[in-house]
């Protein structure tokens, strides 16, 4: 089981619990006591922010899905945020992407506007300016789902090794971050990367933050 924690504003947290598909109904009959001893199994310290669970309607149910429209835009229309790309929420991306795709097509309006252009042609740079990141995206998403979600255990078992060698790992962590942050338009992880955040190569550079890293002050 995978259980995420983040902080939120003032002194609330939001949690993330991955459960299997379909088990929704028996988690629910069994209870909020019995969710909260789930929580707590696998992190004795959550016991104030679990006991805050009171009520299911502090709970929102999140199936895993995508979207891939095979065209954003349309003579006079453009598709933005979920109903063009939605991805899996392993990604922590699809508000971002919807804000990003605001800003880039806001750059293209003007234009429009000036010309009376609002031909799907006249509208394709969005599309074709925004679609790399979101298929990096939606890509890095599938995978997280595979590996996250698991019950194969010899998948699982990589999964962890793989986590454990990224939080050890300066450079395939930023790499991680900064596409999870919107910063990147690259995968974070090339082959390379790979074999070594699975423990099976040695990374050299693994006290070093990338040349492209963003650091406040540097």
């Amino acid at each position: 089981a995978i259980l995420g924690v983040f902080p939120a504003a003032g002194d609330k947290a939001y949690l993330f619990y991955m459960i299997p598909s379909g088990s929704l109904p028996q988690i629910k009959a069994a209870g909020l006591q019995a969710l909260r001893e789930r929580w707590l199994a696998i992190d004795p310290s959550l016991e104030k922010t679990a006991q805050s669970l009171v009520d299911w309607s502090q709970t929102a149910y999140m199936p895993t899905g995508r979207v891939r429209a095979a065209t954003w835009v349309a003579n006079g229309a453009v598709l933005i945020g979920d109903a063009a790309h939605a991805m899996n929420p392993h990604a922590s991306q699809g508000r971002m992407q919807a804000m990003v795709d605001a800003v880039v097509l806001a750059e293209l309006v003007p234009d429009c506007l000036q010309r009376g252009e609002w031909s799907a042609a006249a509208l394709a740079p969005f599309e074709r300016r925004r679609r790399p990141q979101v298929e990096m995206l939606q890509r890095m998403a599938d995978e997280q789902v595979l590996f996250w979600n698991t019950g194969n255990p010899l998948l699982a078992l990589l999964r962890d090794r793989v986590f454990k060698a990224v939080d050890r790992n300066k450079r395939l962590g930023y790499r991680i971050l900064a596409a999870t942050a919107g910063l990147s338009a690259e995968a974070p992880f090339g082959l390379l990367d790979r074999l070594m955040a699975a423990g099976l190569l040695p990374d050299p550079r693994a006290d070093c933050l990338p040349p492209e890293a963003v650091v406040p002050g540097r």
